[in-house]
């Protein structure tokens, strides 16, 4: 009895919470690439100011402490190095910088690439080889002048670890990479250095995720603790959890991790709390859960069957979701499917488009809202040219429609999807056309209008309702269920 009380004792976990900035110093390595490692040093220490989750120590904190240490620094060039610097300044973890590859150098546009392939005469073997030399002896002499100096092409390779200062360890790493074709060397410089702010501010936010907790809860509104003073914005995506738990086993205590229950996405902040509207949930959410940041995204994709009966067509559509649980929404697809045309013969279909989505009525498990969608389909057929020579022939056609949408959900990642739209119109974006190469220019091709017999050419007019049914489901990495 004493044995089955004990294992039954369970304490709840207090939520951690992220109450201290991560007090962070950067350095690089030394290389023959000073300029841009420079550059790179900037940005990662920028980015992480930015962030407002790291206090970074600059570089007049750091020369100030060394001289306080009396201790020299001439430019960090290994991680050992960057261990006992993170040491002294008492930082608790280093960012140290590594630069493997950078290279800037001109390269033909491609109309400059086809005019000189066409300017280069056909020669023989003896010819090839003279023109070669030739050619080696041309690039020597140029070799300190850029041929092609208003399209630079830049690349940028290095790597960023994350070392804990106390145990010597990388406790994790990224790679940087940025390539850019175009414009001179300033130009491309900072285009490719964009590319790697851009990775430096996803890692860094993924490095140090932000952990909250839920203070309040009042219908579809959360308050959670945490605000502008650790970084929280408007927009950030929060995973709720129920506390985790520990239990005493045998003599053991184990830790129960917690469930996840919702999402909810950042409405508006203070120094120290923001409010959140919840954007689905699963289970009920209660003041002291435990709060998470997504920092990867959320993604939502769909599949979903189509029918109509004017005329009757039937299609399967692939579809990605923008801000699927705002009120405000959009949808980009893709369809593939078969349609009767006039002559009640059946064409294959294909087709992307895109809609606007309004929710009139938006809870965690249901909603519903009036849309517009725009499909632009492709409609293919052979035409009545004689047996043998007929041709394959495509239609365009734009059909937009007004609808309304309900989605409900059916599981934690996955909702139920109906939806009936009325067509509004069907306009032809041209005739049933053939595309086909001319025989005196091998790459060149022309487009003819398709061959029809006394019937006419058959027609395709969208009209009345379409109704379609379907699934979405909902991914970021930090789910904590299967």
């Amino acid at each position: 009895m004493i044995l089955l009380f004990t294992m039954a004792i369970s304490q709840e976990i207090a939520p951690e919470i992220t109450m201290e900035r991560k007090k962070l110093i950067i350095l690089s390595s030394e290389g023959k690439d000073k300029e841009i490692t420079e550059k790179i040093y900037q940005i990662a220490s920028s980015t992480a100011t930015r962030l407002n989750r790291y206090n970074v120590i600059d570089r007049s904190q750091l020369d100030r402490i060394l001289e306080e240490q009396k201790l020299q620094h001439s430019g960090v060039v290994d991680q050992e190095q960057a261990i006992e610097i993170g040491k002294v300044t008492a930082a608790n973890q280093a960012l140290f910088i590594q630069l493997h590859n950078f290279g800037q150098k001109g390269v033909p546009t491609e109309k400059q690439q086809e005019k000189e392939e066409e300017e280069e005469p056909e020669t023989g073997l003896f010819g090839w080889v003279i023109k070669e030399v030739v050619k080696a002896g041309i690039d020597k002499e140029m070799e300190k002048v850029e041929r092609y100096p208003n399209n630079i092409h830049t690349i940028i390779d290095g790597e960023v670890r994350l070392i804990n200062v106390e145990t010597g360890e990388s406790d994790a790493s990224f790679s940087i990479h940025a390539d850019h074709t175009g414009g001179v060397k300033a130009k491309s410089l900072s285009e490719a250095l964009k590319q790697v702010r851009s990775q430096m501010y996803t890692n860094l936010k993924t490095l140090y995720k932000l952990s909250s907790e839920i203070l309040d809860v009042s219908d579809d509104n959360v308050t959670l603790l945490l605000g502008k003073n650790m970084g929280v914005k408007q927009g950030t995506l929060f995973e709720i959890i129920t506390r985790e738990e520990k239990r005493v086993v045998k003599d053991r205590e184990i830790t129960i991790p917690g469930k996840s229950v919702g999402l909810v996405k950042v409405r508006t902040m203070s120094i120290d709390a923001s409010e959140g509207r919840v954007l689905r949930k699963w289970d009920k959410i209660k003041p002291g859960y435990q709060a998470q940041e997504i920092t990867e995204g959320v993604f939502t994709v769909g599949i979903s069957g189509m029918y109509g009966n004017t005329p009757s067509n039937l299609r399967l559509r692939l579809l990605g979701y923008v801000n699927p649980f705002n009120r405000y929404s959009g949808e980009v697809y893709g369809d593939i499917g078969a349609v009767k045309d006039s002559r009640n013969e059946t064409d294959f279909q294909f087709g992307l488009g895109f809609s606007l989505n309004f929710y009139i009525i938006q809870t965690s498990p249901f909603s519903i809202g009036p849309f517009i969608s725009v499909p632009f389909d492709f409609h293919m057929r052979t035409d009545d040219e004689d047996k043998g020579s007929a041709h394959q022939v495509l239609l365009p056609v734009m059909s937009p429609r007004l609808g309304v949408q309900s989605a409900i959900m059916l599981s934690p990642k996955t909702d139920l999807v109906i939806r009936g739209e009325y067509l509004l119109a069907s306009v032809n974006l041209g005739n049933w056309t053939y595309t086909e190469e001319q025989e005196a220019a091998e790459d060149e091709a022309k487009t003819w209008n398709a061959n029809w017999d006394g019937r006419g050419a058959p027609e395709i007019n969208y009209s009345g309702w379409i109704l379609s049914v379907g699934i979405r489901s909902t991914f970021f990495s930090s789910f904590t269920f299967e």
